[in-house]
């Protein structure tokens, strides 16, 4: 974790890289609880729904890493629109981390190759 000067609004940054094996192994064992509806359909309907979810899951694990005491990974998602960047939507007592540790919100990018993916999360202060 790197945290930053007030003056940029950036609380905190986490990097996270999950391999696709995990999450292959994950879905095949049922596991899939830690991901929304949205998040599968969103993967399945692509071409590689391994490295969307990989992808997903190293965001939600870097966001909670983040917002630690007791922020869960199934109340972070990550939702997109058709067009346009990921984005997290945090609910719960990752909503309540938030707003102690003194962010408003989250900010995400993602990437994935063949064997892996990584996620970068930034948690930001909006500006006073």
């Amino acid at each position: 974790m790197i945290e930053s000067g007030a003056e940029d609004g950036v609380v905190a940054s986490a990097f996270c890289i999950v391999a696709l094996e995990e999450v292959e192994a994950l879905l095949e064992g049922g596991g899939g609880s830690v991901f929304s509806e949205g998040e599968l359909a969103f993967a399945r309907a692509r071409v590689d729904p391994a490295r969307r979810l990989a992808a997903r899951l190293a965001a939600k694990r870097a966001a909670v890493r983040l917002l630690g005491a007791g922020a869960l990974e199934r109340e972070i998602e990550v939702v997109r629109a058709d067009y346009g960047p990921p984005r997290l939507r945090i609910r719960g007592r990752a909503r309540a981390r938030l707003a102690a540790i003194g962010a408003s919100h989250a900010l995400v990018s993602l990437t994935h190759e063949r064997r892996q993916a990584g996620a970068l999360v930034l948690l930001v202060r909006d500006p006073a």
